[in-house]
């Protein structure tokens, strides 16, 4: 029997070809200019092509000063967005897909860079404790007028030719800020009661309504539970109970459909999870919500596979199921599961690198898949007239990804890896505490090795005479990189480790004291995994904070899981190691101390080992290095530094 999944479904009288939504993410793929252009066109295209029968825009500006979001974000604050928007809607209903507009203003979540002016503006004049931007709160007329501008941004959005739009009231933007009595300190009438902080959103639903005619449907995106008990803010908040009472005023108001999130930026991980949060974690809030009224309920529940999403629909808690990282890492995703083809999905794994690259200026990207954002820049393309003959040396995440592109691609590649396995650091990377599905990687290039017949020699360290003795045309060296090993007396111990001895489980001790040296994420899922067995562990770093330079959300979840009594050693290097203890120079003050260890494990990062590489040169006409070979990063950008040179063959 088919998958509910590919049952149809309605939103109002709008019949959708089935039960797959792709909801809304921040895509910044618009020009400076904001406006619509190929590579926001050939992003949401793919995923059209590739089965959704709903796809969400990312967060459109409803105006173009305070309601900034992006420097690269999608616009709808004037008509002369309308055209080059048209441009995009066709693409996506063509393949028969609906299209629905979000539409979004940030409030306080937005950057005063952004908005032109000295500040950025909110119901009150209370800064985001994550943006910590200047912050005044709207006038009365002000928020009179942003309620108008929501009208006008949704009549634009039907003119474009879309099939319906999307209220962002979620998230801690501006409208969920109106909502909740965290945010909303106001004594106007937008302000005070259950019914004054309604009465915003309300009277958006009604402008777009009559600016649009009724002739769209609409939906709109709340967050039913704040989550902000668990950074330890008090009521009044949005909880459960003030959300499903939100989302029941919203229906009475009359809307197509809610879309049931949560979290706020100080509640991020709630939002957008890490690795650690189970698949179908939301169930519960969702169920409530779906209970309480009658209108269809769309939800995301961190699913990444079909079946999980499916079970939602069969139980009744949701009438659409969301995805929306799951498409990033497979545009195909959903006719992958309407085929019921689940074990052939690019899994999402949750590393958090589309919004770690986001948040640093850049558009929307995954890390494992090298095209998502970049369909412009590669588009398919034939079959190589004339197959090559390529060496591909390491079969970690960027060998993995030339490996497979190159075949799919027509040359033949031979994939050498030194280990029984391949995968690299990610075998060892997917042991500590809740990085499971890490292990996902894995079993996707796996199956994609042998589905494809690559040639695939495990247990061999390739050399420069392999590659020669292959008659290769090019070789890409993805060997990886090394442990940085400090140059300080002791470091040679038998109570010296190494990352990879704790992680395989060569090393397991317990109810030890254990420094570990570096406190990047590697450092700090090492202590968890130590902690497991009851070891106390000492941080040590040398820099002003823990975990420079990594991921803030990946980083607080996995500190949130080290044991209280963790003790954190910043501004402090190792200079030496004794038998029974590790001496660690003070950099604030210049002081040297010894403080007693059982043991010390170094996760001091790694580099590449130049002399391997350079022994390449000469093997092959062309020879490229790419991945932790070339500059040690991260799994996403290993995966495309693979990618970007095995299709440029």
């Amino acid at each position: 029997m088919a998958r509910m999944l590919a049952q149809t479904g309605k939103i109002g009288n709008l019949e959708i070809k089935n039960r797959m939504a792709m909801t809304a993410m921040g895509d910044m793929l618009a020009g400076p200019d904001c406006m619509v252009g190929a590579p926001a066109i050939a992003y949401y295209e793919a995923r059209a092509k590739g089965g959704m029968g709903l796809i969400f825009t990312g967060i459109v500006r409803v105006n173009d000063t305070d309601g900034a979001g992006g420097f690269t974000q999608l616009s709808l604050a004037d008509d002369k967005y309308i055209p080059n928007f048209k441009k995009l809607v066709q693409a996506v209903q063509k393949h028969g897909t609906k299209l629905f507009v979000q539409l979004q203003h940030p409030g306080r979540q937005s950057l005063a860079k952004l908005t032109g002016g000295p500040d950025v503006v909110a119901p009150s004049a209370i800064p985001s404790a994550v943006m910590q931007q200047p912050t005044r709160a709207l006038t009365t007329e002000e928020v009179r007028t942003v309620v108008a501008q929501f009208g006008d941004a949704a009549c634009r959005a039907m003119q474009a030719g879309a099939d319906g739009v999307e209220i962002h009231g979620a998230h801690g933007y501006l409208i969920n800020q109106f909502l909740s009595p965290f945010s909303n300190k106001r004594t106007d009438e937008y302000g005070g009661s259950f019914e004054n902080r309604m009465r915003f959103l309300i009277e958006i639903m009604r402008d777009v309504r009559a600016k649009t005619q009724n002739k769209l449907p609409v939906t709109v995106r709340l967050s039913v539970d704040e989550y902000l008990a668990a950074v330890g803010v008090p009521m009044p908040y949005i909880d459960l109970e003030e959300g499903v009472r939100i989302a029941k005023a919203v229906e009475a108001e009359g809307v197509e459909a809610l879309n049931v999130s949560c979290g706020t930026y100080e509640t991020m991980n709630f939002a957008i999870e890490p690795i650690s949060f189970a698949e179908g974690w939301r169930k519960d809030f969702i169920q409530a919500v779906k209970q309480a009224v009658k209108v269809p309920v769309i939800a995301v529940a961190k699913f990444r596979q079909p079946a999980v999403a499916e079970a939602f629909l069969q139980q009744g808690i949701i009438d659409f199921a969301g995805f929306a990282r799951p498409v990033l890492a497979d545009e195909n995703f959903a006719q992958k599961a309407l085929d019921e083809q689940d074990d052939s999905i690019r899994k999402c794994i949750s590393c958090l690198f589309c919004f770690e690259q986001l948040n640093s200026g850049s558009h929307v990207v995954c890390a494992m898949n090298p095209r998502t954002g970049f369909e412009t820049e590669y588009p398919e393309k034939p079959k190589a007239a004339t197959p090559k003959k390529v060496a591909v040396v390491g079969a970690g995440p960027a060998g993995l990804a030339a490996a497979v592109t190159l075949k799919e691609a027509g040359h033949e590649p031979t994939l050498f890896e030194r280990a029984a396995e391949v995968g690299g650091q990610v075998v060892i990377g997917k042991n500590p505490p809740k990085k499971e599905q890490m292990a996902w990687l894995l079993d996707y290039y796996n199956k994609k090795i042998k589905d494809l017949g690559i040639d695939l020699r495990t247990g061999q360290a390739a050399g420069a005479d392999a590659v020669k003795a292959l008659g290769a045309d090019a070789v890409l060296v993805a060997c990886g990189s090394q442990p940085i090993v400090p140059s300080i007396p002791g470091v040679g111990g038998p109570n010296v480790y190494s990352v990879e001895q704790v992680l395989s489980g060569a090393f397991k001790p317990a109810g030890k004291t254990v420094a570990v040296v570096g406190s990047g994420l590697t450092g700090l899922e090492t202590a968890e995994t130590l902690q497991q067995n009851g070891n106390a562990t000492l941080i040590v770093e040398m820099q002003e904070g823990i975990a420079p330079g990594a991921y803030f959300q990946n980083v607080v979840d996995v500190r949130s899981r080290l044991a209280k009594t963790t003790e954190y050693l910043t501004q402090h290097q190792l200079v030496g190691i004794k038998p029974d203890a590790v001496v660690l120079k003070n950099l604030a003050t210049g002081a040297e101390e010894a403080r007693p260890v059982d043991a010390v494990v170094l996760a001091v990062g790694y580099k590449p080992d130049a002399a391997l590489i350079d022994s390449f040169a000469g093997a092959a006409p062309v020879v490229q290095t790419i991945g932790d070979a070339a500059e040690v990063k991260n799994i996403g950008m290993a995966t495309r530094s693979g990618y970007r040179a095995a299709y440029g063959i």
